[in-house]
């Protein structure tokens, strides 16, 4: 009997968005975990939107930008985005706003993720986290070491894990062939969501699935999983993940 394939794939070409002035926001892998709701956003040039914001006690929220340019600002700060980045908000303790160049030649992207904040996530995150708000580019990731991928691959994080509760993300960077490990993670939600201009296949739960720019895929625990890229493939990817019931031995 053929194992059922517990991953999920939502195909950035099947995307259908519909713009409210300017923006556009479309939902992606609805229904797939009930804790975290994904959904890829398209700002037009000279436009800008106010995202909703959530206390500490009810949501957190990242938002990836993977494509065009444009800029952030809060009431204190302002950054630029020029490449691929990370912006995590402080919760609801000030406004921030998302605009897109009024010179751009084509719409700001990205993904906008909220999930729900736990017991752990609480006390976790009132006792120590992040400074908040975070920026920041993928260019100033730091990088670290996994033995199951090849010395050619560049491995950066972006949100240090136990640092945002539950949540962490880092990116893999590199050019096929290349081989990434089979592995699992026994307590570990995880997210995989292709920069523009990769291809690679995915491995999991002994399914192949071909990945490609824009598209988001899911997988539960406990699934050995990996990928490969092909000779003068690119294999850009961020990874996000959710530790289902916490990092054990830090919340009394």
């Amino acid at each position: 009997m053929k194992t059922v394939c517990q991953i999920k794939v939502a195909r950035y070409k099947d995307d259908k968005h519909a713009f409210e002035n300017g923006f556009s926001s479309c939902p992606v892998l609805t229904g797939a975990y009930s804790q975290a709701s994904f959904a890829r956003c398209r700002l037009q040039p000279g436009c800008e939107v106010e995202p909703k914001r959530y206390p500490l006690e009810e949501h957190n929220q990242i938002f990836v930008f993977f494509g065009g340019k444009g800029f952030i600002t809060t009431p204190r700060e302002a950054w630029n985005i020029t490449e691929v980045s990370v912006f995590v908000p402080e919760f609801d303790k000030e406004p921030f706003v998302i605009r897109t160049s009024a010179d751009s030649k084509e719409p700001l992207e990205f993904l906008h993720i909220v999930t729900e904040i736990s017991d752990y996530d609480r006390a976790c995150l009132k006792e120590a986290r992040i400074t908040l708000p975070r920026f920041r580019r993928i260019s100033q990731g730091w990088t670290y070491y996994e033995d199951f991928k090849e010395k050619h691959t560049t491995s950066l994080m972006l949100i240090e894990h136990r640092n945002l509760g539950r949540l962490s993300m880092g990116a893999v960077l590199g050019r096929g062939p290349t081989v990434i490990g089979a592995h699992i993670h026994n307590e570990l939600v995880q997210w995989y969501f292709p920069l523009k201009g990769s291809r690679f296949i995915y491995e999991a739960n002994g399914e192949q699935i071909e990945m490609t720019g824009g598209d988001l895929s899911y997988t539960p625990t406990g699934l050995y999983h990996g990928s490969r890229a092909d000779a003068g493939e690119v294999y850009d990817y961020i990874w996000f993940e959710l530790c289902e019931n916490g990092y054990p031995g830090e919340i009394k």
